[in-house]
């Protein structure tokens, strides 16, 4: 699926470009500032080859602490199965999504390939919830690829809670592909963990 193969580096333009030093400022007016102040970060980074691989790994786990709201995800993906899970599988589980996660984008680094991002427009999605619609402008001439960031503010920040490809809902398709791990194995949260845990290590 093109929205697929297109996912891994439009992330790593997010996540990366939070890691870059800047000075201390107020926090960004809106979401759409937000994401623009983010993008304009992407590039200085990237083009620093310097850092070592392991300084770099571990700054980009930090930040998907830092600028996607992990918990409420992994509740979300996890759907009618958090309810039912006991805490110890919670908590596994919410650790296991986000170290997979981390990994499997972080193995997609280096496909970065000259991407830019710009900001086309923002929705309203509750008094909390806003939709940040983006481009995803092709170096090689190629067609825009449209991106919608849902942000959600927390205090005075942003965090991001999902994000959508040609319109396809990224965190909908873990969701769905989450539930059906668990019903093939007789709706044991274990057996999800237990999966993740083999594509972490694999």
């Amino acid at each position: 699926m093109r929205a697929s193969r297109l996912l891994a580096p439009i992330l790593v333009m997010l996540l990366v470009a939070l890691a870059w030093p800047r000075p201390s400022v107020a926090a960004p007016a809106d979401p759409g500032t937000f994401m623009t102040e983010v993008s304009s970060r992407v590039l200085p980074l990237l083009a620093d080859k310097q850092r070592p691989e392991a300084d770099r790994a571990q700054d980009f786990a930090q930040l998907v602490d830092e600028s996607f709201d992990v918990a409420k995800i992994a509740r979300f993906v996890l759907g009618q199965n958090w309810r039912t899970a006991s805490e110890d599988e919670r908590q596994q589980f919410t650790q296991a999504f986000k170290t997979y996660l981390v990994q499997v984008y972080w193995a997609r680094f280096n496909q970065y390939n000259g991407q830019s991002m710009r900001v086309t427009g923002q929705k309203p999605q509750s008094d909390t919830i806003v939709q940040v619609s983006t481009q995803i402008v092709q170096p090689s001439g190629q067609p825009p690829v449209k991106v919608d960031w849902t942000v959600a503010k927390e205090g005075e920040s942003y965090k991001v809670i999902d994000v959508s490809i040609e319109g396809v809902s990224q965190v909908l398709t873990y969701r769905q592909e989450f539930a059906s791990i668990i019903a093939q194995n007789d709706g044991h949260v274990s057996a999800l963990i237990a999966e993740l845990n083999k594509k972490i290590k694999s």
